[in-house]
């Protein structure tokens, strides 16, 4: 399978975060499957595909001209691809991915991660969506989760649409044994209280 990673492409993070993206590459390596990425050659990015390729695992890059031009491409991928804009650089990894794990990181990885939640919740997609709560990495974001569905602004079956965990294994399990969906209903917006 082919793995999209959303994970931090910052150099200043606490050595435990790239020891996480270690730990990852190892698990991918195990269990013979391949990994995407942003492409960049910073961050626990650059420390999960550099682990990965040295232990056998095929890496994907997928990378923006606009920071591909700031020389900060990850030559060594085994295949890079650059496109033309942010947007088109995450349709790619959607579409070419079999899952995706959200690492911690920051907007962009967040921006990432919603837009694959959001393209299950609208059945354009039906793949396996891991947020990898590392240390609590994720809580507060859960928490507003938690705020939509109790207020009506989601509903509680789209809690569903992903995976929360800090374990691995757990998250190769949901991967590797997914279960397509269900199409979600398009007439969510028609709905009352009651129905949510």
């Amino acid at each position: 399978m082919k793995i999209a990673i959303f994970c931090s492409a910052s150099n200043a993070l606490d050595e435990e975060y790239y020891a996480l993206a270690k730990n990852l590459a190892y698990e991918l390596a195990n269990r013979k499957h391949e990994v995407i990425t942003g492409g960049a050659n910073v961050g626990i990015m650059k420390v999960l595909s550099e682990t990965a390729r040295e232990l056998g695992v095929r890496t994907i890059g997928i990378i923006p001209k606009v920071i591909f031009h700031k020389e900060l491409a990850d030559h060594k991928n085994d295949e890079l691809i650059i496109t033309d804009t942010l947007s088109e650089r995450k349709n790619k990894i959607i579409a070419s991915a079999d899952a995706f794990i959200a690492l911690p990181g920051g907007f962009g990885t967040l921006d990432e991660l919603m837009e694959v939640i959001v393209y299950k919740q609208l059945a354009i997609l039906d793949k396996p969506i891991v947020i990898f709560n590392f240390k609590g990495f994720y809580d507060n974001l859960i928490r507003q989760f938690d705020v939509f569905f109790k207020n009506n602004f989601a509903k509680r079956k789209y809690s569903k649409l992903f995976l929360i965990t800090d374990n691995f294994s757990d998250a190769f399990a949901y991967i590797e044994n997914y279960q397509k969906q269900k199409s979600i209903d398009f007439e969510w917006f028609k709905v009352d209280k009651n129905n949510f």
